[in-house]
């Protein structure tokens, strides 16, 4: 018994040891937790901006619509009829009758062929449904033809 103590005596280690990797440990612990919250407000952080960033791109890109919407209506006004002809009167042009209107021929002119989208219709042909044999004979005439004949070959040969 007295060994076995002189023996657990020299590997056991002096108690200010202890302390010091208990406090090693400690230390170590806390500097791992200091990481990772480090690391977790960065993300955190990054997220946040980009966040930011992304409403006010949304916010921008609402309002590039409305302007394009506002343009679109101010093209629209400027294009109508009413203001085209005001536009006209202005600088000068007046309406005409038919009978002031003068058609030229031009030679060599050839005007534009209307385009041909589609074949012309042919008349429909009927074609009758036909199966192949193969799918109109019955399971019991398959049968009839196939299995029993092979069958009776069969009981043929056994004596």
């Amino acid at each position: 018994m007295n060994g076995v103590r002189k023996l657990t005596q020299a590997y056991s280690q002096a108690p200010w040891r202890k302390q010091m990797q208990g406090l090693g440990l400690f230390l170590l612990i806390l500097v791992l937790v200091a990481l990772v919250a480090g690391i977790y407000l960065n993300v955190t952080a990054r997220a946040a901006t980009i966040g930011r960033e992304t409403l006010a791109m949304q916010d921008r890109i609402e309002t590039l619509k409305l302007d394009n919407a506002n343009l679109e209506t101010r093209l629209a006004m400027i294009n109508s009829a009413t203001e085209m002809e005001k536009r006209a009167k202005a600088l000068g042009f007046v309406p005409l009758d038919q009978s002031e209107i003068t058609y030229l021929v031009v030679e060599g002119y050839v005007p534009r062929q209307q385009a041909v989208i589609a074949p012309p219709p042919e008349p429909v042909t009927v074609v009758p449904a036909s199966l192949p044999p193969d799918y109109t004979e019955s399971l019991f005439d398959w049968v009839q033809q196939r299995v029993i004949p092979t069958v009776s070959r069969v009981l043929e040969v056994q004596p």
